[in-house]
């Protein structure tokens, strides 16, 4: 391990380096099968854009961008960001994105979720997390709720994709549940 800041039983998260941009992540961004029910999807990024959006988040507070690393090979395999973080009412958006599609499916979004949110109520003292998460997305949906989310509601139409709206459901996580669900 390398720099580890989370660490779960099957990847660890550290904060995404420079070097990191190097490997997969440009050609994540622009795969449509990895940006299916993602909003960076909608245009293309080139080394210039990624670069810019990196610098804006190593020099932001209000976000933290790690990138999430699979124990076993020790490869890049995603990132995951909280933030922009409301610091005056503790709510804190989380936003992943596994670009490796070999690890979809394997149970990694929901442990990357846990240790996310584990690290945003203990660390940054939140009192909320909370998603978006496109209606038809149903692995995103899956990882969120077995990492202990619940829809709070729903919007119609609300996400635009192939000539068709999608709803977008909208999850969320408090304190308190998260830490009644670690004691059961």
């Amino acid at each position: 391990m390398q720099n580890p800041f989370l660490v779960g039983k099957k990847l660890y998260l550290r904060s995404l380096e420079k070097t990191d941009l190097e490997g997969d992540y440009l050609r994540w961004l622009n795969d449509p099968q990895v940006t299916e029910f993602m909003a960076s999807g909608s245009f293309p990024y080139s080394r210039e854009r990624l670069e810019e959006y990196y610098k804006s988040m190593v020099a932001s507070n209000d976000n933290v961008l790690l990138a999430i690393i699979d124990m076993k090979a020790n490869k890049h395999i995603g990132n995951i960001r909280l933030g922009p973080i409301d610091w005056v009412n503790r709510v804190a958006p989380l936003g992943l994105m596994i670009g490796q599609a070999s690890f979809w499916n394997r149970g990694y979004g929901a442990e990357v979720i846990r240790l996310s949110t584990g690290y945003a109520f203990t660390t940054l003292n939140m009192g909320k997390v909370k998603a978006n998460v496109i209606a038809t997305n149903e692995g995103s949906l899956k990882a969120f709720r077995k990492a202990g989310f619940h829809e709070e509601g729903r919007a119609k139409n609300e996400f635009y994709r192939h000539g068709m709206y999608y709803d977008v459901v909208y999850l969320g996580i408090t304190r308190d549940q998260f830490l009644s669900s670690k004691e059961g």
